[in-house]
């Protein structure tokens, strides 16, 4: 496990690198910067549970800008009035969840809901023929769709999973940070395909 956690630094490390180089958009740069910091935290720190909460707002915020103000071309106004509402969850996860054994991860599993449902957005309008996607896009979009899915599923038993003895769930735990590392490889690809676009 320790050495995807590696990887996954190793991961977003080079897209950082890679978009500060290239002069890539800054929302981006600043995006790769808080997802490494957090998966920084997650290695080194104690009791990382609240990370989940941050993490996930993040990624909805980051990815439903991608979709809906580059892509779907929704005013950026409107789109930051939406990220502020979408705070609220995860202030009150965060101000609830003191106890590990009854930690629950409701706001996490609506910030997957919606980005499934903004990515699923997308391949529709894609196969519609309203939006323009390349194979390379679309492919990117199903990992991260993929990743989200199985993530919710895990989401779900958030509290069996940290509380249950770890030679029982560690194959999940295992196999999710696998996916991570794939999400993550993925949303780096994305970066270096949109540049400075975004």
């Amino acid at each position: 496990m320790d050495i995807l956690s590696m990887l996954c630094v190793l991961v977003l490390s080079i897209g950082l690198v890679y978009s500060m180089f290239k002069k890539h958009a800054l929302i981006t740069i600043i995006y790769l910067v808080s997802i490494l910091s957090i998966e920084l935290v997650a290695i080194f720190g104690k009791v990382n549970l609240f990370l989940f909460s941050v993490s996930y707002y993040i990624h909805l915020f980051y990815l439903g800008y991608y979709i809906l103000v580059h892509l779907f071309r929704r005013k950026k106004r409107n789109f930051l009035y939406l990220s502020l509402l979408f705070i609220i969850p995860m202030l009150l996860s965060l101000g609830f969840n003191k106890e590990i054994s009854s930690y629950q991860s409701y706001d996490r599993l609506l910030y997957i809901l919606c980005i499934i449902i903004l990515l699923i957005a997308t391949l529709f309008r894609y196969f519609d023929g309203k939006l323009f996607l390349s194979n390379t896009h679309i492919t990117i979009f199903l990992t991260i769709l993929f990743y989200f899915g199985i993530d919710f599923i895990i989401a779900l038993t958030t509290n069996y999973l940290i509380n249950e003895h770890l030679n029982l769930v560690g194959w999940i735990w295992l196999f999710r940070a696998f996916c991570l590392l794939m999400f993550y490889a993925a949303l780096v690809n994305l970066a270096w395909k949109t540049g400075k676009t975004l």
